[in-house]
């Protein structure tokens, strides 16, 4: 699905509660989902939507974080100072859709709220071998694949805001496993 945006166009959602039930139903089928209380939330639907908003925001952080962030802004020239990064804009990510990432990004997003947020609601922690506690484990795995991936990728941020990711604000990194006693690095990076 398309991210959820705000009524300004802003990206307030890389998902919805639909592609989270898509993703997994039978978490909502054989679970009884009880909304925490001091959530004040009505219907498992809008918190649910409220937990994707959370995971958005995590995830944005998580980028804004990584050692990925800072290279890359060194990379494309944005200015900025010492332990004081830029935010990522959301609204920067594949815009228009136009390589497809989007739907990544949302499958990212519904790994990372079922594996933090929904998943532990029934999850019985007791138990090592209980399946609740297999599926977070599950679901964080997948969310680390794919936000490694994405980091290594890096074709989808467009750094100036005019609507397409050009060449040069692509920053994609190869790395060679192998080891070597030459003087040259072995990391390329573009």
């Amino acid at each position: 699905m398309a991210f959820i945006t705000d009524g300004g166009g802003n990206v307030v959602s890389f998902a919805e509660y639909t592609d989270v039930v898509q993703k997994d139903q039978r978490i909502f089928e054989s679970n009884n989902l009880k909304i925490p209380a001091e959530s004040g939330f009505l219907s498992v639907q809008d918190y649910v939507e409220d937990m994707l908003t959370k995971s958005t925001d995590r995830i944005l952080l998580k980028i804004k974080t990584s050692a990925w962030w800072s290279t890359y802004n060194n990379y494309t020239g944005t200015s900025f100072e010492l332990n004081n990064l830029p935010n990522v804009d959301p609204d920067n990510i594949d815009p228009g859709n136009a390589l497809g990432r989007q739907q990544q990004f949302t499958d990212m997003c519904v790994y990372y709220c079922i594996g933090e947020y929904i998943a532990p609601l029934f999850a019985e922690f007791g138990n090592d071998e209980s399946p609740e506690v297999a599926k977070i484990t599950y679901y964080k795995n997948k969310f680390n694949d794919i936000f490694n991936e994405l980091l290594s990728v890096a074709d989808w941020y467009d750094a100036d805001g005019d609507g397409t990711v050009e060449s040069d604000e692509k920053l994609t990194t190869f790395a060679s496993r192998r080891r070597s006693r030459a003087r040259n690095n072995i990391v390329v990076v573009r």
